[in-house]
């Protein structure tokens, strides 16, 4: 590839070269217009300069000619200009014979060398192909033509005289109300000038018009998303400026006025019949003015590029002394913040030293002279290194897929406030080729050598940036004084003149998701197995804010409360000051709330990333704040303050941050701290998830007065939160007056709860208690082994409750008398395993006996030790029925496959255990290998005597046993593992998406997905095997689910492969330990080896090849590679859940944008006008209703008064009741069974003590044995009261020639064309027939379609 490209350049234009070109038509010579073009040309860049064009209206005209115009005519470029980033012609041919040259034979190695195949490197190369944007190209005519004409009318505009602030906005109203019809106001920064400030503002036209940035030196990318900028630098004349004007904003004033008059120029132009053009800032900075020009639609080869013109005014680097504007010196005096004299000048008297620096004004100002010498060392470095501009284009397109800056939530479209860009990260990649490098911690390792590839360097600068830390180990190119940055910026990087920090302004959590960024990106680039280029370069759900955070809340507030006034004591001066450095009153309070965050929940949070939104009007902003939560620390009961003797000033700042919350306590170890307790042992996981949204609120009501809507505090929280504020709070206000603040994340986690499992409730009945309830019933089952016939090896669970994975923890039924709460009674399934026997019959009739023996003497001798416990033997619907939230049989078969497993009646013995120490209710049956060798022999023995009927069923006999006794307890293992590895996350992930799937009905249906299918669907975002993971880990249930929903939503599952690899750990970096994937410079990650993952892969292809693969929900495991355990979901399905799962997204995206739950309750409600009919059940005798979301889940607050379910205001901190701890009920051990707070309910149909009891379950089922060939039916299984239905078009509305054999209500048909009889399906006796059938559970039958 090097030698390629070193072979072209010299018969092509180079990138630079062609640059220079578009701003001058080159066959006249370029000339330079004053002694800085000079100086640019001397330095190998005099192309770059620009001069005048005759034929600028032919070219706007776009003709078709070939790019003769731009070679041939143009004298051989002196400069040696390169070709990299351009669509040039390969090398010269050359003779067959001719032995291959080293480079040639390293391109041939190198797919092999650098990359796991060769689809990642094709990928590579049409991606840069696709969205390379190369000046000079044929392609990019139209668009050289137009910077030519913007030349061209920026240089034709008349010198204005010097004149005063007051005549200079006077005339700038006046020509802009000519030109536009609107008045415009000069673009001064805060503080703006007097109208008696000693300052003259004047205009001439530029020295030199130059285009620099990417799209000249040959590293644009059209994003086409976001487009690209084509930055053109006008070069404002030495003569408007004087030798003190980077003193308080004189510079930026006389740069405001001229880019006021360069935008009303353009205005009278002809350009604007071709641009809409506004004035726009650089990061938002309003010191920093600029005139964007979009390309209207419908302007012919300019619409289509999708590029931004910036003008950008520049002065040369002699115009002012750039020597004055080191970081550590002060340009902005206090008399011009707080005028003290007449004229508001600076008051020459005071001591500078003692003022506080201003490095963010300095390097603003530096900023502007330094625009050429950046260019010159970008385009020295492209000609030292051929793939340079394809190895930063690779990473502009890398950062681009990340950056949020000017995406859109809603209505609301983000600032572009982030200081780290393609420009700096281009300078990085430059540095690691260039710059010097010093310290043990580089080692040299990431030096890059510019014989290197594109792939090469774009790969070492993402592991470089993943392992630095800016702030901790500043960097620069040659020798600079490091000391003066470092004391006066966080992080630091230092641009080749040794001047300006390109981190300026960058905030802490900026520089912390980039690195995380890279850290992910490094572990995808050496993954062992997979390719993953979609999660590098071309995932779309990176920007999202609603799925890139933990937590996510809309902050809107009130600017100007932040702002410290411009007069007072000097406290308040210097406050002022240091607002003012940020350019923006909106910037400066971003800043003040991330790093106030940042600090308050440093053991919470990874990262608190604020965003502005831009274009709000008056003082009111909007705030996005995104936190991502430590796996640890966010879910602490505890938060860990320092020791008040030991760390005086930090006990202070935590008290000053907690108030009344931080106690001083005593620990275990001796040691005494301060703490700030959020909950005691035993909190519900839904309680603890919220910990973070909590403290968030309770710190923006404390200290910034600003309420949360709907609270999410609690009780005990509103009663301290306003007491004792500190002093700089009190200037917010009360309780409001700031603000609002919307956590859509405390909202979401409310569906995961059931309608008595709630509240105080949640924290009594846990998954701990059933978890150690079933090894209470272990150990008693193992201390009866002397009793038994063989050893008991382990008791396996299987249940979904015993795995932190069913809807609503295992609720305990309290024995009494009266009956106690048995509704419905849920037994946890468990599989006995013995150890092994060589007397086990080989008859299956024989065996099942032998184990109900076997069942009947375990209970026997269990119910002799525990004789208060209950104790059953039975031979039920074994397995997961409809009751039990699967029931995947007969209907599932009909809308996927013939051949699917019938996993509803799957018979065998069983035993309930009612354990009466806990009140938990156990299903037992026994494991034994000896069964599956018995079925799988018989099998091939039929088979091969050639009775296939007789061996098919076997078979299917044999595929039940393994899913009962091998794949289930499997599944459960991996399942519990992972959820206890993401506690509480995961957990509450799966159940969040288990409601959201049968609310939508499609949840363990006759048509709908199993619940270990869900677990899998859940798993794909914890196990990093799915583009939805480019991020960090889920330490969230609420990012989990909309994970799980745009996992649904976007999976192409009939194209790719979709894989839960529960091996892997996603890459964590929350421990701190940065190292930790990183092993002698080589990444490395955890899952599956590379034949694993190539077997998998392979079977993939295969049954793609067979057209095997349909559109269809597929989850694959290393132990499923075929994805058979648990079925798939049919293509209409899929097609249902694609488009409900897009349409959630939509909601909770309304619901971040407004700051209002009012869109939530759509999310978790299905529509029914899609279903032909729908059948509503009598709410009375429905056994599960109980399981339904509590009442509250669905109440909205879009008013700002917080209304609860019954209608009753909630309670401020002022007027919430005294709590006091000592009355409240103490957490009771694991064991006991006094439960406060949870409700009661009997049996509805009056017969106590029925486990598993569900008839709207057998009703369902009974329809599916019945019409399932003629219709679908659809359930929420946890308690819903509408069955609605599809009838199947295949069967109803048909006309069919009568038979005996049709099996179905038919009716006579009339068709005279016909000379059989003919039948239909008789739609309305099929209705009169499930009505009788539904006899006592049916309220009403309505029919939508007939």
């Amino acid at each position: 590839m090097a030698a390629k490209d070193r072979t072209s350049k010299r018969s092509h234009k180079g990138s630079a070269a062609a640059a220079g070109r578009s701003a001058s038509h080159h066959p006249q010579p370029s000339r330079a217009v004053d002694q800085s073009d000079h100086e640019m040309a001397s330095s190998g860049d005099e192309d770059m300069h620009n001069s005048h064009d005759d034929d600028v209206d032919e070219e706007m005209a776009g003709s078709d000619d070939d790019d003769d115009d731009m070679k041939g005519e143009d004298p051989e470029p002196h400069d040696g200009t390169s070709t990299v980033g351009k669509n040039s012609s390969g090398p010269h041919k050359k003779s067959l014979d001719a032995k291959a040259t080293n480079a040639e034979i390293m391109a041939l190695n190198e797919t092999t060398l650098l990359f796991k195949g060769n689809l990642f490197k094709l990928q590579e190369d049409e991606l840069l192909a696709e969205t390379s944007v190369t000046a000079g190209s044929k392609a990019t005519r139209g668009l050289d033509a137009a910077l030519r004409q913007i030349r061209d009318a920026i240089e034709a505009q008349d010198a204005v005289g010097e004149m005063g602030v007051h005549a200079a906005a006077k005339y700038v109203r006046k020509i802009s109300k000519a030109a536009t019809g609107k008045q415009l106001a000069i673009p001064f920064p805060d503080p703006a000038p007097s109208d008696d400030m000693l300052i003259r503002l004047g205009f001439q036209p530029p020295t030199a018009v130059n285009v620099v940035g990417s799209y000249p030196l040959g590293m644009a990318v059209n994003n086409t998303r976001m487009g690209f900028n084509v930055d053109m630098v006008v070069q404002m004349p030495a003569a408007l400026f004087q030798d003190r004007d980077h003193l308080n904003f004189r510079y930026f004033y006389k740069r405001a006025f001229y880019v006021a008059v360069l935008f009303v120029g353009l205005q009278q132009s002809a350009l604007r019949d071709v641009f809409d053009m506004e004035i726009e800032y650089v990061h938002g900075d309003r010191r920093l003015p600029i005139v964007a020009m979009r390309p209207q639609k419908g302007v012919k080869h300019l619409a289509k590029i999708g590029c931004v013109v910036r003008v950008l005014p520049s002065i040369a680097h002699d115009t002012l002394p750039l020597k004055r504007l080191a970081p550590g010196r002060n340009h902005v005096r206090p008399s011009h913040v707080a005028p003290q004299t007449a004229n508001g000048e600076s008051d020459d008297t005071a001591d500078t030293n003692l003022l506080p620096a201003t490095p963010l004004y300095n390097s603003a100002v530096l900023g502007d002279a330094l625009f050429l010498t950046h260019m010159t060392y970008l385009f020295e470095t492209t000609e030292m290194c051929p793939e340079f501009a394809r190895a930063a284009a690779l990473l502009r397109i890398w950062h681009g897929q990340r950056s949020v800056g000017g995406r859109t939530i809603g209505t609301h479209h983000l600032a572009r406030t982030q200081r780290v860009t393609g420009f700096v990260l281009t300078m990085v990649l430059a540095w690691l080729l260039r710059g010097t490098m010093s310290g043990a911690a580089m080692e040299g390792r990431f030096r890059l050598s510019p014989t290197m590839t594109a792939h090469q360097m774009f790969k070492s600068a993402v592991e470089f940036l993943a392992l630095h830390d800016f702030e901790d180990s500043p960097v620069g190119f040659g020798v600079v004084d490091m000391d003066s940055f470092s004391d006066n910026f966080g992080a630091v990087f230092v641009d080749p003149s040794a001047t300006l920090n390109l981190l300026a302004g960058a905030q802490e959590w900026e520089l912390t998701e980039l690195r995380m960024a890279a850290r992910q990106t490094a572990l995808d680039l050496n993954h062992h197995a997979e390719n993953r280029f979609d999660r590098i370069f071309l995932d779309a759900h990176l920007t999202d804010v609603a799925s890139r955070y933990d937590h996510v809340f809309r902050l809107e507030v009130d600017v100007s409360r932040f702002l410290t006034p411009g007069t007072g004591d000097s406290v308040n001066m210097v406050r002022r000051l240091a607002e003012l450095e940020h350019g923006n009153p909106v910037v400066a309070v971003q800043s003040r709330i991330a790093s106030f965050l940042s600090s308050a929940l440093e053991r919470q949070a990874r990262v608190v990333a604020v965003h502005p939104c831009s274009g709000d009007d008056g003082d009111r902003c909007v705030f996005f704040v995104g936190i991502i939560a430590d796996a640890d620390g966010s879910t602490r009961l505890v938060d860990l303050g320092p020791n008040p003797d030991a760390e005086p000033e930090e006990a202070a700042r935590f008290r000053a941050y907690w108030g009344e919350r931080a106690e001083l306590r005593r620990f275990r170890d001796a040691s005494i701290r301060l703490a700030a307790v959020w909950g005691a042992n035993g909190m519900a996981a839904e309680t603890r998830s919220l910990i973070v949204p909590r403290m968030v609120s309770y710190l923006l009501r404390r200290h910034f007065s600003v309420r949360t809507v709907p609270e999410v505090m609690h009780p005990e929280d509103l009663l301290v939160v306003d007491k004792a504020r500190p002093k700089a709070a009190q200037a917010f206000g009360e309780p409001g007056d700031t603000g609002k603040l919307f956590a859509l994340s405390a909202r979401v986690v409310e569906f995961a709860q059931s309608a008595d499992i709630c509240g105080p409730a949640a924290d009594e009945v846990t998954f701990e208690r059933a978890i150690n309830a079933f090894d209470e019933l272990q150990r008693e089952i193992k201390g009866m082994e002397d009793n038994l016939p063989l050893r008991v090896l382990a008791l396996h669970p299987v249940s979904p409750g015993l795995r932190y994975a069913s809807l609503t923890p295992p609720k305990p039924v309290l024995l009494s008398r009266n009956g106690g709460d048995d509704a419905f009674i849920e037994p946890l399934h468990a599989v006995i395993e013995f150890s092994g026997s060589t007397k086990w019959p080989d008859d299956i009739a024989a065996l099942h006996k032998v184990k109900t023996a076997f069942l009947l003497r375990i209970a026997e001798c269990y119910a002799a030790a525990h004789p208060d416990s209950y104790v059953d033997v039975g031979n039920r619907f074994f397995g997961y029925s409809s009751a039990d939230g699967l029931m995947t049989g007969a209907s599932a078969t009909r809308l996927a496959s013939r051949d699917a497993d019938d996993m509803d009646y799957e018979r065998d013995n069983f035993l309930d255990i009612r354990h009466a120490a806990s009140g938990y209710t156990f299903r037992l049956s026994i494991l034994c290998e000896h069964e599956g060798e018995v079925l799988s022999r018989k099998a091939r023995e039929l088979k091969t005597a050639g009775v296939p009927a007789n061996a098919q069923a076997l078979e299917h006999a044999h595929r039940r046993w393994m899913r009962i006794n091998q794949w289930r307890p499997r599944h459960h293992r991996y399942v519990l593992n992972m959820c206890q590895r993401h506690y509480p996350a995961a957990s509450l992930t799966i159940r969040l998406l288990k409601r959201w799937l049968s609310r939508h009905m499609l949840l363990g249906q006759t048509v709908g997905v199993s619940e270990e299918l869900a677990e899998l669907a859940a798993a794909c975002v914890f196990t990093g095997s799915s583009s939805v993971n480019a991020l960090a880990t889920p330490s969230s249930a609420y990012v989990g689910f909309v994970r799980c929903l745009q996992l649904l939503a976007s999976w192409r599952w009939k194209d790719d492969l979709c894989i839960v690899d529960f091996g892997a750990n996603m890459y964590d970096d929350s421990k701190g330990e940065k190292s930790k994937h990183h092993v002698l410079g080589i990444w490395t990650s955890d899952g599956m080896t590379v034949d694993s993952f190539g077997s998998l892969q392979k079977q993939f292809d295969e049954a793609q090849k067979k057209n095997k693969i349909a559109n269809a929900i597929r989850i694959a495991t290393e132990d499923d590679p075929a994805a058979l355990w648990w079925g798939t979901v049919s293509p209409v399905l899929t097609r249902r859940l694609r488009d409900l799962a897009a349409a959630s997204l939509k909601c909770i995206a309304q619901c971040v944008a407004s700051g209002s739950d009012a869109y939530l309750p759509q999310v978790f409600t299905t529509p029914l006008d899609d279903y032909d009919f729908v059948i509503r059940l009598d709410r009375d005798i429905i056994c599960r209703k109980h399981e339904q979301p509590p009442k509250t889940a669905f109440d909205t607050i879009d008013d700002g008064s917080a209304t609860l379910g019954d209608g009753h205001e909630a309670k401020n901190g002022k007027e919430s009741a005294e709590i006091f701890k000592n009355l409240l009920p103490t957490m009771q051990t694991q064991n006991q069974l006094q439960m406060f707070h949870v409700k009661q309910h009997a049996n509805p149909f009056n017969q106590p003590g029925m486990i598993n009891f569900d008839p709207v379950s057998q009703f369902v089922r009974d329809l599916v044995d019945v019409y399932g060939d003629s219709a679908f039916v659809f359930h929420d299984v946890y308690g819903g009261s509408i069955i609605a239905g599809l009838w199947n078009p295949a069967v109803v509305g048909k006309n069919v020639p009568f038979s005996a054999a049709l099996h179905a209500n038919v009716a006579p048909a009339r068709d005279a064309a016909s000379a059989r009889p003919l039948v239909k399906y008789n739609v309305q006796d099929v209705v009169n027939e499930m009505i009788r059938l539904g006899d006592g559970l049916i309220a009403d039958f309505v029919i939508q379609r007939s």
